[in-house]
């Protein structure tokens, strides 16, 4: 197996290929590595072909559509391979919190709220998305922002 390593303080994002001809242990044990959230504090992203690796505060948002997972980072999005729950249990502390039964939110993220006709709350987030805040959640919601 040939390992080439391009240093370039030049790239604003860390990028990882791989190139092989067939799926192999070595390769699934390089896999493992990088997937292994809980280790290297990342948290790996799929969206096209690519696998990005992504630190929490870059995420303004996480949700469920269809059974899969989806986070923004920017304006794009990605699909997160693992469960919206599971996304919740390990990555809640760094400020995510549920803001529905389908979505965690970023608070950090968070650019203003405003009331719809029907007496629903939206957030929307400073990279322009919009989600609805359910009533059931708005309590921890509130909870989060302020500190009680």
């Amino acid at each position: 197996m040939k390992v080439h390593l391009n240093i370039n303080p030049n790239i604003q994002e860390d990028e990882i290929m791989i190139v092989i001809k067939e799926m192999n242990a070595k390769v699934e044990k390089l896999l493992s590595i990088i997937h292994d959230e809980k280790e290297n504090g990342v948290i790996s992203l799929q969206r096209e072909e690519r696998i990005y690796l992504v630190e929490p505060k870059e995420i303004s948002h996480v949700f469920s559509k269809d059974n899969k997972c989806f986070a923004f980072r920017g304006k794009q999005q990605y699909r997160y391979k693992d469960t919206l729950k599971q996304f919740e249990e390990r990555y809640s502390r760094h400020h995510f919190v549920r803001i529905s039964k389908y979505c965690l939110a970023n608070v950090e993220w968070m650019d203003y709220f405003e009331a719809t006709f029907g007496g629903s709350l939206v957030v929307a987030f400073k990279n322009g998305e919009k989600e609805i805040v359910s009533r059931k959640y708005a309590k921890e919601l509130n909870k989060a922002l302020f500190k009680e």
